[in-house]
């Protein structure tokens, strides 16, 4: 394969997001306060979207909705608090985090899907790894610091997936 086919800018990318996952699982109480800065940005953006969304609606349509204004604002509130008070937010995230293992494992042991109705093997496995996601988020609601490695090593694999993505493509072309 000669270099002339090589995707550079899609290795390099690649390349990146492999030691953002690195770095990501190496200093995971950095990491987290990261996360919890970028969720900010996020709901800041995502507020700024709504308003402008607003006035979109109202431009074209004629019909202004205050709980859009309401959303947006609170949005951009929201996203200003996570950034300036990280330490606390951090902490909201990783909560937040393990009610969501929680949650969506109480809901997996009780909603039986397709597939689970035609295997009993299926359906089995599915309920053991349920139960599992519940004790783990019992687990790290009691452990924060278990939660800050959780949120670190997840967020660490899809950097690494991301960038191996971004490797694969350059390489494809």
């Amino acid at each position: 394969m000669s270099t002339k086919n090589i995707r550079w800018s899609s290795l390099l990318i690649g390349i990146l997001f492999a030691i953002i996952a690195i770095l990501a699982v190496s200093f995971p109480v950095q990491n987290i306060y990261a996360i919890t800065w970028l969720i900010g940005i996020f709901f800041i953006a995502n507020g700024i979207m709504e308003l402008f969304f607003r006035r979109l609606t109202k431009a074209f349509v004629g019909i202004s909705s205050g709980w859009i204004l309401l959303l947006g604002i609170l949005n951009i509130i929201f996203g200003i608090l996570l950034i300036i008070f990280s330490g606390v937010g951090s902490t909201f995230i990783i909560y937040l985090f393990a009610f969501w293992f929680i949650f969506s494992s109480v809901l997996g042991i009780f909603v039986v899907t397709p597939e689970e109705r035609t295997s009993k093997w299926y359906h089995f496995f599915s309920v053991l790894v349920n139960i599992i996601g519940v004790i783990a988020g019992i687990i790290l609601l009691f452990n924060p610091l278990l939660g800050a490695f959780a949120v670190a090593f997840f967020v660490s694999v899809m950097f690494l997936l991301i960038g191996i993505n971004y490797i694969f493509d350059a390489f494809a072309h």
